[in-house]
């Protein structure tokens, strides 16, 4: 193994708190969180895209995307479809990696035909109980195309710790498995993408390093001072040079300079038809016509017209930004963006900004639930524990991105934060497997400025927790799907059948005797041993992912728990 990628690989296991021992299960875990980082920014969970082991079609990992969110249940399609009027921006993902030092057409070959028979529909290669739930999940998102607003694309991700060089049979085979998922017709794009052992160290770096761009800003003017901005401007820039903003290294556009999917990008809506058309008929009118972008960033600096964006955020200008990526071939140069270029480290600040360059145009509330309140004052108070009980409650997208002292699984993002909420303290665990911003609308009275913090605090600690045993298989994996139900049961358990109103002082006390579990591995692996042998009485299958959706099955295991 190459000494930099090991390292790499230690650090990685470290953020995730794996504790695995084999290496090439290691490498593994690395390639697939690499591969799939590439792609989706935000913080995800390793168990949702590993395969795992016998009957994976020659396939390590699998992301589906769409509409900036990784997707893991039919609810969530009809969700964004609904929310959103489509799916847009899809994305599959597949991973296959080798800790051998070179390339093997055979086995790419393998891997190819794997992807390939996955989206056969007689396929002929056994399959694992993880590979049909994808299986089934993409079937059911092929069977919504008349909502699609363009083709997915198709990635593959072949990882080796050796050396790329373009070796003839290895580019032959890359070719042939393209062509194969290219004659299927049903995707915009395939690429095969072989990694070796300097991407992957690349890889890994664009997970942890902060996001820095230099571009040549010298049609601008200064804004006068403003308090609370360290310097503003007002300006235009070439297309060429926006270009470098939001298109990274792979070519593709950087999901990630994308403020928390304020607004997902809306595909072909009448608005960015218009925006469209303009690109092709009239670019020279483009900054005439446009509203431009906003763009925020903790720190800028310059010399003369070069200008050094570092940590940056587009808080406005995702339907622009993204309509000019996908036009390109349209544009000859001839075509300006105008631009807003603000420095600030100031929360209020940013928040307003984002408040009211997004409210021209229609967002959801749920889409800027962030910058509510409540969520400050929640923020600050996971703030307040410290050591093991130490999590990050990240309200902004990527807030703790390039905290390399932060282990990733200790984030809590609010889809995360509402999931289990939800499930714990308002028994929905049959809708956790909604988009967030549906469950939100499902659960009446959440993030009350009423209720009291630690219950929310409570129920992100003791799913970290839930998660750490499943991840290192202290619990038999088959029960995740039933980990929110978990959460319900232990809620009821601890106490005694009558749990508190959210907003007493009587809450508290049920949190902390949780909390005193979760802190304990071996009492809570007890704990959760128990409330699976409820589960078990009610369920005849605890591989059927349907039950954990049932509403009959919440109320079934609530009269158990309170005997």
């Amino acid at each position: 193994m190459d000494r930099i990628v090991q390292s790499y690989i230690d650090d990685f296991l470290k953020s995730q708190q794996i504790d695995e021992k084999d290496s090439s299960k290691q490498f593994e875990m690395f390639s697939s969180y690499c591969a799939v980082a590439q792609q989706y920014t935000e913080v995800f969970d390793l168990n949702d895209i590993l395969t795992g082991a016998g009957g994976d079609c020659g396939i390590d990992g699998i992301a589906i995307i769409a509409n900036g969110t990784i997707i893991s249940s039919k609810e969530e399609v009809d969700d964004l479809i609904e929310l959103n009027k489509g799916l847009s921006d899809m994305l599959f993902v597949f991973i296959q990696s080798k800790t051998s030092s070179g390339f093997s057409s055979g086995e790419m070959g393998t891997f190819g035909a794997g992807v390939v028979d996955f989206f056969s529909e007689t396929p002929q290669f056994v399959r694992n109980q993880f590979i049909q739930e994808k299986s089934d999940l993409i079937n059911y998102i092929f069977s919504k195309a008349v909502h699609f607003k363009s083709k997915p694309c198709c990635f593959l991700y072949y990882v080796t710790t050796g050396k790329w060089v373009d070796d003839q049979n290895c580019v032959a085979r890359k070719n042939m498995i393209i062509h194969d998922l290219e004659e299927l017709d049903l995707f915009k794009e395939v690429q095969f993408i072989p990694v070796d052992v300097k991407l992957i160290q690349k890889y890994y770096r664009n997970t942890i390093d902060v996001i820095e761009t230099e571009i040549d800003f010298s049609q601008k003017v200064l804004l006068p001072d403003i308090p609370k901005i360290k310097q503003s401007y007002l300006g235009y820039v070439d297309y060429e040079e926006y270009l470098k903003l939001i298109v990274g290294d792979n070519g593709e556009i950087r999901k990630n300079v994308f403020y928390d999917n304020v607004r997902d990008y809306q595909g072909d809506n009448e608005v960015n038809i218009e925006i469209a058309e303009t690109i092709k008929s009239a670019s020279n009118k483009f900054i005439l016509l446009n509203n431009g972008v906003t763009i925020i960033c903790k720190k800028l600096t310059n010399l003369r017209n070069k200008f050094t964006l570092t940590d940056y955020q587009i808080v406005n200008g995702c339907q622009t930004s993204h309509v000019l990526y996908y036009n390109k071939e349209f544009i000859n140069g001839n075509l300006q963006i105008p631009i807003k270029l603000i420095e600030t480290l100031d929360e209020d600040t940013v928040n307003n900004i984002i408040k009211a360059t997004n409210r021209q145009t229609q967002v959801t509330n749920e889409q800027l639930i962030a910058l509510n309140e409540f969520h400050r004052q929640l923020e600050a108070f996971y703030q307040t524990f410290s050591g093991t009980q130490k999590l990050y409650y990240e309200r902004r997208s990527k807030q703790y991105n390039y905290m390399t002292e932060v282990e990733k699984v200790r984030i809590v993002t609010i889809s995360t934060q509402i999931k289990a909420a939800a499930a714990m303290f308002f028994d929905k665990p049959h809708l956790a497997s909604r988009y967030y911003g549906r469950l939100l609308k499902s659960v009446d009275g959440i993030f009350n400025e009423e209720h009291k913090l630690s219950p929310y605090y409570t129920c992100a600690y003791l799913l970290y927790k839930l998660e750490y045993l499943f991840r290192n298989k202290l619990l038999p994996a088959q029960y995740r799907k039933f980990r929110y139900h978990i959460l319900m049961l232990i809620k009821y358990d601890f106490s005694d059948g009558k749990v508190p109103n959210l907003n007493s002082n009587k809450i508290e006390n049920v949190c902390k005797k949780i909390l005193e579990c979760a802190n304990d591995n071996v009492e809570l692996q007890n704990e959760v041993e128990r409330m699976i042998a409820i589960i078990n009485k009610h369920i005849t299958d605890a591989s059927d992912t349907e039950s954990t959706k049932s509403a009959s099955l919440i109320e079934e295991l609530k009269l158990e728990v309170n005997k």
